[in-house]
């Protein structure tokens, strides 16, 4: 099983080495890489894959014999007298006539099996050289990145005759592909994107993390799906094993060092080096145990994140303690970083020692931004200053918020709302508290009903403090304010209230009511059918808000959502994904209590594209992960969506099952969301059977305030009502398509407008726009369209045509993803993956010399793979190669 991880995405890798070692043109292939990239494994399996080809022989560098001349050869001249164990001669034919022995046994080439050899003495590495020149053997190395290989066995690479393999960390497609052939189920993105960062892409590190997820629980399976109940443990059995092997290896002042900078992460070089040692802090940099990351200051880091918690774990509080004060005693100030901060609280809780109120409460409220909640609630509550303590306890209901826990977030703020005897201490935890009171479904207007307790606090607090009266009421009727816009944003309600800045309206006091207020001038133009105006709205409200969202930290996110939504409508797809992909690129942990959402915007793309079987299977995965966690209300809509998919394809048990989902989740969405649900559940019960009201319902539900621009929202009914076979909705969307924007709804309103001709070529016309807009179950309908007015004309053959269109279209929605590049490379199917990229290359007009520069390889080797290249494709040399862009 470790095997067949380690090897995800090496296969390339095998297989070329496996050929050099056949053939006659390289004596050795060398495997290089940092610790736990794979390297033994793939000499493993390049030894099962020569089986019984050859004679393997092992022999293992060693780091107490590597000042020893000869020290690894020991046991193969045995027999050699003392006087000559220093004699390069006697020992090569002492070791000759031994593999001589055992080639004779088998009557099969001998293969020298090398590992650890960056621990081999100069004298045995020349030794080997010498017999792979020679042509008496061939090697089969593996070494560590750094210090490399021997001055010998480097020499035969510079020479062309051997192959070099330098293993890099895993890709996230390849950690995909790992975690995919390991949990044999779907894997939400999120657990291989969480899992890659974590590990750095180290194989070894990433089946640590793998082995205790699961047994922990972390990692669970639910419905089919694999998916992370909480954040990932970084300190289980499997990864405390990995971590305590590499402790073994390290002097009494390597392991105080590594254990200072784990426990202290980021800390100045210096400091460390005053306690340590500047050998000990050389020798773990060297060893890429740990890393400068700032030049200037000298701030070190752990290399790999991961070992942090195993190794705080592994030191006693006693010797944390004592390590703690050997490293104050040298520190002139505390830290001034946030990381940094949170890394000094949390060695101070863990150990028992002091830390004064304020700064308990900045941890705190620095952990839960963060979504480290354990860490923010120990610190929360050793708060013990009763004016720090409601804001210390409105931390607290964050971390609930975080969990989606939102009944208990509402019983600690209620508690305290209003209940400050400052001004600060009235604004702490309101604008969490309506947020929270909007998760619950409660309406805008409730809520504000209810937040007039603020302003009778107010009104006492001024009172008893005249001479700030003014200052205290500004300040309470500015957060009604911001609270108001966040709550009407929040619910949608796009009708309520004008575009900001309009007429009649207060100018924003803050960015908060600002980036409010323009996310409902969004949500307004969206409802409208104004989709890319409405994302670019959303652009302004991003850069209003910020990038310090202090209490709404959870503002990006929705942000995010709404401008996804936007562009999602709108059918701007490129822009979609640039939008979650910028979002899961710098979520970090967040990405847990938030990857559902991720995905089940991607789930909402493929089945408007029409590929409803891919968002059934995308849109059941993120449902699983908003029933653990949804701190954007998606799952409603997630749930309908998914309804509308497995009633597409006729999953029918599924489909059941998801609207059970939809129709006891909390109505909690936002007014445009809410009525697309609605829509989405109509469609579905449609496609499942008889249902004569569903076109009547949608076309209700697109119009729900006849006062109201609405024409975004109609578009959606009407595209689900044509999707069902009813042309009657074809005027209406001719008279809808001036006022609406972007590429989707241009390809239904000229689907629309051809049904209205029923003209062949006007069908064809609106087949390509879709084709364009990539909505392949339009652009099939179309070409469906098209076809049946060639056969009412008799012209069979571009009927034959059209019927050919429509059934690519069909294909391509039923594609899985990537399908479409393996069929246009064809040709090339038939190459290795290095076979490829040399080709690539000499088809960019490349030498021989400089591919073999640019992938790090001899220049034989170049040679070898284009021959067989040559071979396999059946062309006579370079002029003849498919053109190919190399991706």
């Amino acid at each position: 099983m470790g095997a067949t991880r380690a090897l995800t995405g090496r296969s390339d890798d095998l297989m070329s080495a496996v050929e050099a070692l056949q053939g006659g043109s390289h004596v050795a292939v060398f495997v290089l890489g940092d610790s736990g990239m794979g390297k033994s494994r793939l000499i493993e399996a390049v030894v099962a894959e020569l089986g019984s080809e050859v004679t393997p022989v092992p022999i293992h560098g060693s780091a107490s014999l590597s000042k020893v001349p000869y020290g690894v050869l020991g046991p193969f001249i045995v027999e050699l007298p003392v006087q000559d164990a220093t004699s390069q001669l006697a020992v090569l034919r002492t070791l000759w006539a031994h593999l001589e022995e055992q080639k004779r046994a088998t009557q099969k080439p001998l293969l020298l099996i090398v590992d650890d050899a960056h621990d081999l003495d100069e004298a045995t590495a020349g030794i080997l050289a010498e017999l792979a020149a020679a042509g008496w053997a061939k090697l089969l190395v593996g070494a560590a990145a750094r210090p490399g290989l021997p001055e010998p066995l480097l020499q035969l690479w510079f020479e062309g005759i051997a192959e070099r393999h330098d293993l890099r960390p895993l890709t996230l497609p390849q950690t995909t592909e790992m975690l995919e052939g390991e949990l044999g189920s779907q894997v939400l993105p999120n657990v291989a994107e969480i899992l890659w960062e974590a590990s750095g892409g180290n194989p070894m590190l990433l089946n640590g993390l793998l082995d205790d997820a699961k047994n922990d629980g972390t990692l669970l399976r639910r419905n089919g799906v694999w998916l992370f109940t909480r954040h990932l443990n970084s300190h289980g059995d499997r990864l405390t094993d990995v971590v305590r092997r590499q402790l073994l290896q390290r002097s009494p002042e390597e392991r105080q060092a590594l254990n200072l900078v784990a426990l202290a992460e980021p800390v100045s070089r210096g400091l460390i080096e005053s306690v340590a040692g500047e050998k000990a802090v050389g020798a773990l940099i060297d060893s890429e145990l740990i890393r400068v990351t700032d030049s200037g200051t000298g701030e070190l880091r752990l290399w790999h994140t991961v070992y942090g918690d195993t190794l705080r774990n592994l030191i006693s509080p006693a010797r944390s303690l004592q390590l703690r004060q050997s490293l104050l005693r040298k520190m002139d100030s505390e830290p001034s970083s946030a990381e940094g901060l949170l890394r000094h609280v949390s060695w101070s809780i863990e150990c028992g020692a002091e830390v004064e109120d304020r700064q308990l409460l900045r941890a705190a409220v620095l952990a839960s931004r963060l979504y480290e909640d354990e860490l923010a609630r120990k610190a929360a509550v050793l708060v013990k200053d009763p004016e720090l303590q409601m804001a210390a306890r409105a931390v607290i209901a964050r971390t609930r918020y975080n969990a989606s826990d939102y009944g208990a977030a509402r019983d600690i703020l209620d508690a305290d709302f209003g209940q400050g005897g400052s001004i600060p201490g009235l604004l702490a935890g309101s604008l969490l508290w309506a947020a929270v009171m909007s998760a619950l479904g409660h309406s805008p207007a409730e809520i504000m009903d209810r937040a007039q307790a603020l302003q009778r606090a107010a009104q006492r607090l001024a009172e008893a403090t005249p001479e700030d009266a003014d200052h205290i009421l500004a300040a309470i009727n500015e957060r009604l304010d911001t609270m108001e816009a966040m709550v009407l944003a929040l619910a949608g309600e796009y009708s309520v209230a004008p575009a900001d800045g309009a007429a009649g309206t207060r100018p924003a006091a803050n960015t908060l009511q600002r980036a409010f207020r323009l996310c409902l001038d969004a949500e307004r133009l969206l409802a409208g059918g104004k989709g890319l105006s409405a994302l670019a709205v959303m652009s302004q409200a991003v850069e209003a808000a910020g990038a310090d969202h202090d209490e709404l930290y959870f503002l990006t996110d929705f942000l995010v959502v709404r401008s996804a939504a936007a562009a999602i409508h709108s059918g701007d797809w490129q822009a979609a994904e640039n939008l979650l992909t910028g979002f899961v690129a710098g979520s970090g942990p967040s990405l847990i209590s938030f990857g559902g959402g991720v995905h089940a915007a991607h789930g909402i793309v493929l089945l408007y594209q029409g590929k409803a079987a891919q968002a059934l299977n995308t849109l059941s995965a993120a449902l699983e992960a908003l029933r653990l966690t949804d701190p954007q209300q998606l799952f409603a809509l997630t749930a309908a969506m998914a309804f509308a998919a497995a009633a597409e394809v006729g999953a029918q048990t599924k489909a059941e099952l998801f609207l059970g989902d939809f129709e006891a989740a909390p109505a909690a969405l936002p007014r445009y969301m809410r009525s697309l649900a609605a829509m989405a559940v109509v469609y579905g019960k449609a496609r499942l059977g008889n249902y004569p009201g569903a076109i009547a319902e949608l076309k209700r539900l697109g119009r729900p305030d006849p006062e109201v621009d609405s024409a975004g929202l109609e578009l959606d009914a009407l595209a689900f009502c044509l999707a069902l076979g009813d042309t009657d909705s074809v005027p209406r969307l001719l008279e809808l398509r001036t006022g609406l924007e972007g590429p989707r709804p241009d390809a239904i309103c000229a689907y629309a407008a051809a049904i209205s001709t029923d003209n062949a070529a006007d069908h064809l016309e609106a087949a390509k726009t879709c084709e364009a807009a990539e909505l392949w179950t339009f652009a099939a309908l179309a070409y469906d369209a098209a076809a049946h007015a060639y056969r009412a004309a008799g012209d069979t053959l571009r009927e034959r045509m059209a019927n050919a269109q429509r059934k690519r279209c069909l294909d391509r929605a039923d594609d899985l993803p990537g399908e479409d590049a393996a069929k246009s490379d064809d040709s090339l199917g038939i190459l290795t993956r290095r076979e490829r990229d040399i080709v690539a290359l000499a088809v960019r007009g490349l030498t021989d010399r400089q591919i073999a520069a640019e992938l790090q390889v001899s220049v034989r080797t170049v040679e070898g793979h284009l021959y067989r290249s040559y071979a396999k494709l059946n062309v006579k040399g370079r002029e003849q190669l498919p053109g190919i862009d190399g991706r």
